[in-house]
């Protein structure tokens, strides 16, 4: 049985092994291709295919595993009017997407709109600035990071809306995700992960502290497939971006330094897909 220090190392060595991508997609030129603004990032797990939310064209472009490019969507008027996507998450049959006009657009796989929700406020079913979600398998429940009110949203499958949490201990929560035992909430201004239980109550925080350790400016996580946790931490200074990986424990294993990354996420082969929006040339990686 191997023991804890030698799943870190075996842990480590795979990570340090992801330096450079093995497919790196935007082209220039190429209008579908051309990335100009990605943000969220989200897999299809039965096809493997790839959600890109695209901030700055309005849309989500869908890469197949590979990174070749399948087809974008977005209304440009209308009720599906999508207009600065943000996080996205797919929930069972359909994909989810929060954007800047404070609303949550749901829509088909193959792009075809389903509805909106939400409207600017700070009541039930309301939002300033959605951002990261996620989806419980068990319920249908989706949770959602309604940011600049300080706080997460339950909603039912149906989009109506079942609870709020979070406004006591939440100053900025930009991504959350889902484990047996725990809600985990990525809140940037406290520089922290907060582990809520499912009475809603805070658990626990956990602020990543020491010498090359400290987040500085983090906006989205996941978890691989062994349970570690990838933050992604965009600073305006390319040098100080990366990727950090903590172990289930919250030891630091690694880190790999990329520039600008944002909306991050692990297929079911293990690999890591990070888009990156900063820098010359906006990208979408798969390490």
């Amino acid at each position: 049985m191997a023991t804890a220090n030698t799943l870190e190392r075996i842990f480590s060595v795979d990570y340090k092994s992801k330096i450079q991508p093995i497919v790196s997609v935007c082209k220039l030129g190429e209008r579908l291709e051309n990335l100009i603004g990605p943000r969220g990032v989200a897999i299809d797990n039965s096809t493997g295919d790839i959600y890109v939310a695209d901030w700055l064209n309005n849309c989500v472009k869908v890469f197949d595993c590979n990174g070749q490019i399948m087809f974008k969507f977005g209304d440009e008027e209308g009720e599906g009017k999508m207009y600065r996507p943000v996080g996205l998450a797919i929930c069972r049959d359909r994909i989810l997407i929060p954007q800047k006009s404070h609303c949550i657009l749901s829509y088909q796989m193959n792009g075809e709109f389903i509805s909106r929700k939400g409207k600017r406020g700070k009541g039930d079913l309301e939002f300033d600035y959605p951002h990261g979600l996620t989806f419980d398998e068990s319920n249908g429940e989706v949770y959602i990071c309604d940011s600049r009110n300080h706080r997460i949203q339950i909603l039912s499958q149906e989009l109506t809306f079942k609870a709020r949490f979070g406004q006591d201990n939440l100053k900025y929560p930009l991504d959350v995700k889902l484990t047996k035992e725990f809600i985990y909430i990525l809140d940037q201004s406290n520089l922290c992960l907060h582990l809520y239980n499912y009475n809603l109550i805070l658990h626990k925080s956990f602020i990543p502290a020491g010498d090359g350790i400290e987040l500085i400016f983090p906006y989205f996580f996941c978890f691989d497939n062994s349970n570690n946790i990838l933050i992604t931490d965009f600073s305006n200074i390319s040098s100080s971006c990366s990727i950090s990986i903590f172990n289930s424990q919250f030891d630091l294993i690694h880190k790999i330094s990329i520039a600008y990354p944002f909306g991050i996420t692990v297929d079911n082969r293990g690999r890591v897909i990070v888009v990156c929006p900063g820098g010359e040339i906006p990208r979408l990686n798969i390490f």
